[in-house]
């Protein structure tokens, strides 16, 4: 029974086709496990919209493979970070991790066997509901340049919808626009905002600039405290 285990282990991985990489590891789930509870990186589920919201690991941003957009959200997700991919089986978040290597991430860490083998596990999943996502405002870079010139202070967060980082910074960036009338805060979606993506050179979201008399004084890649940006707001 081992050999026959080891055999079908050994087949998955090769049938994953980047043994080789430097940057992908194909881990089984209880490594997956272990290393997505560090919560140093970022998990990305590759199936349909449909799939995962039937069930998803805690925290995983959907990035649907089959969808024409997969690529262009790619480029906007953090690469300095661990990414974590899995699917149903492993087939396309391999594929996944192919493209992702071809972007230059850093390091990738592919579910042998997919949310599959995670069930078997009994390892916890999260059902949830399709969130609706609304149009986002558009802005060019000459509006931005005027906002910067009008306000002392302007905080700008780079985000997206999707993003499950970005959706944890929101209260935060709220309650900093809320309790604070002398700071201009202004959310721009990276989605719709090209222009301004490569104008601030934006390689992953969220992204948080704080700006003084229209010079960037800070700049914070992923999640950060409240208290980081206030300190740097003052």
């Amino acid at each position: 029974m081992k050999k026959i285990l080891y055999l079908l282990s050994a087949i998955s991985l090769i049938s994953c086709g980047n043994t080789n990489s430097q940057i992908i590891e194909n881990i089984e789930a209880p490594q997956f496990q272990t290393l997505t509870n560090k919560e140093n990186g970022i998990i990305i589920d590759v199936r349909t919209p449909e799939e995962f919201y039937s069930g998803h690991i805690k925290d995983a941003t959907n990035i649907d493979f089959y969808s024409d957009k997969f690529i262009e959200k790619l480029k906007i997700v953090r690469k300095d970070v661990p990414i974590y991919v899995y699917c149903r089986s492993g087939g396309r978040s391999s594929s996944a991790a192919n493209k992702m290597e071809e972007l230059r991430f850093t390091k990738v860490y592919n579910l042998v066997g997919g949310i599959g083998a995670w069930d078997s596990e009994n390892y916890p999943t999260i059902k949830s509901k399709e969130e609706n996502l609304s149009s986002q405002p558009t802005f060019t870079v000459l509006e931005i340049e005027n906002v910067l010139k009008t306000n002392e202070l302007v905080l700008i967060d780079f985000s997206t919808q999707w993003c499950v980082p970005c959706k944890k910074m929101k209260p935060v960036i709220q309650q900093i626009q809320k309790e604070n009338s002398n700071v201009k805060v202004l959310v721009i979606d990276a989605d719709v905002n090209k222009e301004l993506i490569k104008k601030h050179q934006i390689k992953g979201v969220p992204v948080f600039i704080v700006f003084k008399n229209s010079k960037e004084v800070f700049r914070h890649v992923g999640v950060v405290s409240k208290e980081e940006l206030l300190k740097q707001l003052n």
